[in-house]
């Protein structure tokens, strides 16, 4: 199975993702359930295509929609809980799934949530799921990781 997926996709909290069947972080972290998730939230968020285009291309999010599909898929992967929370084992898996493996960074994945886990969001989810995204490629920069070819 492709381990392939965006961080921007992953990177989302959201108040609007309610009532839909969850995936287990673990089992579906690809850049193909990523982008399925990314088209059912692009409906209930009214996002456009271009947002979803811009998601998965890692480009930052222009509209509050587009903060909100982050979230929605966020919530969806279970990166987020319901009040906006990080699930931290979960956010360390999709760090993991998301980044060239590099043995002597066997702890980066950890250490990058953990930067980013505390920080202040906005009480808004959407914009809370932009802001932790923000943290997170910083993180990733910081500690050397490489994101998998998109």
């Amino acid at each position: 199975m492709s381990r392939l997926f965006n961080l921007s996709v992953m990177l989302l909290l959201g108040l609007v993702c309610l009532g839909t069947t969850l995936a287990k972080p673990q089992e579906g972290m690809t850049r193909e359930h990523a982008t399925q998730l990314a088209n059912e939230c692009k409906a209930e968020t009214g996002a456009t295509d271009e947002d979803v285009e811009q998601l998965m291309k890692h480009v930052a999010p222009e509209s509050h929609e587009a903060k909100c599909l982050r979230a929605c898929v966020l919530k969806k992967f279970q990166i987020m809980d319901e009040a906006g929370k990080v699930n931290k084992e979960n956010a360390v898996q999709m760090v993991k799934a998301m980044s060239k493996h590099d043995a002597e960074k066997e702890d980066a994945p950890a250490d990058v949530v953990a930067k980013c886990e505390g920080i202040e969001t906005p009480p808004d989810h959407c914009d809370a799921a932009a802001a932790f995204e923000d943290c997170i490629y910083e993180q990733i920069k910081e500690h050397g990781l490489e994101l998998e070819d998109h």
